[in-house]
């Protein structure tokens, strides 16, 4: 089994939040979901939206501590082999990435969405 992490936007005068994008590692396992909760000190729940602009900072945050520490975290690792340090660091990263792309794609503001009417769900 694995997450679905998806981008939206919510749609005006409802409560629907319509997805827009998908980061390229969209699927990551549930093996990751202990070192995702430590690593970004952030116990989410699966299939909830956030608003990106109150948990981008956690998904950096997740990507540093990964990426500076990531022998604190291979107690973490699968023991299947299925969700390692890599994997969700990977995982991260393509989050972020799909993020900063919407909000300012290239560098252009004709078509960017600002992080606060952007929603992440996991």
């Amino acid at each position: 089994m694995s997450y679905d992490l998806r981008i939206g936007v919510k749609v005006e005068g409802t409560d629907i939040i319509a997805v827009i994008e998908e980061p390229e590692k969209s699927s990551p396992t549930y093996n990751l979901r202990e070192m995702f909760v430590t690593c970004m000190d952030w116990n989410y729940n699966q299939g909830q939206w956030y608003k990106v602009s109150e948990v981008y900072d956690k998904i950096c945050r997740g990507i540093a501590e990964l990426s500076g520490y990531p022998g604190k975290y291979k107690k973490f690792n699968s023991p299947n082999g299925w969700g390692t340090v890599q994997d969700a660091l990977s995982a991260l990263l393509s989050l972020r990435d799909c993020i900063d792309d919407i909000s300012n794609p290239n560098g252009m503001t004709w078509n960017e969405i600002p992080k606060e009417y952007l929603w992440v769900a996991w």
